[in-house]
């Protein structure tokens, strides 16, 4: 069986569910395929979002999509806390089933056709990567697409990169998540996001993410490659007096464990007629590994750039261009925020730099000043910033400033 289609979107989630909305409301023929046998299940998700990036959006988002208000964030290390308020501190909690069924139905609202169960496993392609057919085993039946656009939303470990054989070999190029959702807790900060820096979370962070006043997502994040042992590494950070105290009475609903996109994984994000938006372009922002509104940013763009593609393939090369003028100063910073290595060979140390960097107290070169300090000065650097809370670093004025304007003309680019 063959099927022909301007747009094949491989991959269910934010990404992809958004460019199969963008591509199909420009009158193109979109299918969407998402391998699991439901949008939006499992959940591999802290399930948080950024008030900031909301301008940004294609469409405006339901209120009750929104289920819990984030005030801020608290920052943790050694004993020392950090609390940061509104701006790009703020956000939301949302269900993350929910948030991707919503966004798929959008997707099919305007035309898209979604077929779930259904597998990419493999495609024929020429040396120029235009892929001229995709092979999709779906419902156990095998089925032929003939595309002229492929977007691939497939994720983390996306099997159109994997196909196409353009994967870096890097290290570090995955971080893998253990979380939980838990009920019956205590929170001390029921509209804070909380982050922990510490050994029980390598070169990542752990994170109390609240869903309401007595649930929230906990979880640690560590490089995939590490060799320490995951479920070790999230029973010593629950361990934690800060946050035993707060889920000691709890109890587990569900696992929303997964993987994450760290480092880059391929050198660019165009492939002959093919685009990578979300996951498998490694669209978020750094530190914090933010994906989700970013990837529907990112896909919608994928989505209307895929259209212009089936007239003409070399506009294909305006899709990273056109999300730099949108999203450039983030991504940016976020690239800058990757570059940062933070790995003295000193536990106390490492914890204290990155509690510098995930709060962003002081510009990244002052982290790179304090690595040859010893502890007791990185202490006592933390320490003069919280005396002046009123203080801000550059990026972030910088980003409240670029987020204010074109918050401003937010209306004029929803289409």
């Amino acid at each position: 069986m063959t099927i022909e289609c301007d747009v094949l979107v491989i991959g269910g989630g934010p990404a992809g569910s958004s460019a199969a909305r963008a591509a199909a409301r420009q009158g193109a023929k979109t299918i969407l395929i998402e391998e699991d046998k439901e949008i939006g299940r499992p959940v591999q998700c802290a399930e948080g979002i950024g008030r900031y990036l909301i301008p940004f959006l294609p469409f405006k988002i339901p209120r009750e999509q929104l289920k819990w208000e984030i005030k801020g964030m608290t920052f943790w290390a050694q004993d020392i806390l950090i609390e940061r308020n509104g701006g790009i501190w703020a956000g939301y909690t949302i269900n993350r089933t929910e948030w991707d069924q919503w966004l798929a139905s959008l997707a099919k609202k305007e035309g898209a056709q979604i077929q779930t169960n259904s597998k990419l496993i493999d495609m024929d392609f020429d040396d120029k990567f235009i892929v001229k057919k995709a092979t999709v085993k779906s419902n156990n039946k095998k089925i032929e697409i003939e595309p002229k656009i492929i977007i691939a939303a497939d994720g983390v470990n996306s099997t159109v990169i994997d196909i196409l054989g353009v994967k870096k070999k890097l290290n570090e190029s995955v971080g893998e998540v253990k979380s939980y959702e838990i009920k019956n807790i205590n929170l001390k900060y029921p509209h804070h996001d909380q982050l922990f820096s510490g050994h029980f979370a390598p070169n990542a962070y752990a994170y109390i993410f609240p869903i309401s006043n007595k649930k929230a997502n906990v979880g640690i994040g560590r490089v995939y490659d590490s060799k320490n042992n995951i479920d070790s590494l999230y029973n010593e950070f629950v361990e934690i007096p800060l946050v035993k105290k707060q889920i000691k009475n709890g109890k587990n609903v569900s696992e929303k464990s997964g993987y994450a996109p760290v480092k880059y994984k391929t050198d660019d994000w165009i492939y002959g007629n093919t685009l990578l938006a979300g996951d498998a372009a490694n669209q978020n922002f750094k530190p914090f590994i933010e994906g989700n509104l970013p990837g529907i940013i990112c896909g919608d763009i994928a989505g209307k750039i895929s259209v212009q593609g089936i007239k003409n393939i070399e506009t294909l090369n305006n899709y990273k261009t056109t999300i730099y003028k949108r999203l450039g100063p983030m991504f940016k910073n976020s690239d800058k925020v990757l570059d940062t290595r933070i790995d003295v060979q000193n536990s106390e140390k490492d914890d204290l730099l990155s509690l510098i960097l995930f709060s962003d107290i002081y510009p990244l070169k002052t982290i790179n000043y304090l690595i040859n300090k010893d502890k007791e000065e990185i202490i006592k650097k933390v320490n003069a910033w919280k005396k002046n809370k009123l203080k801000q670093s550059k990026t972030f004025i910088v980003e409240k400033f670029y987020l204010i304007l074109l918050s401003l003309m937010r209306y004029s680019r929803r289409v």
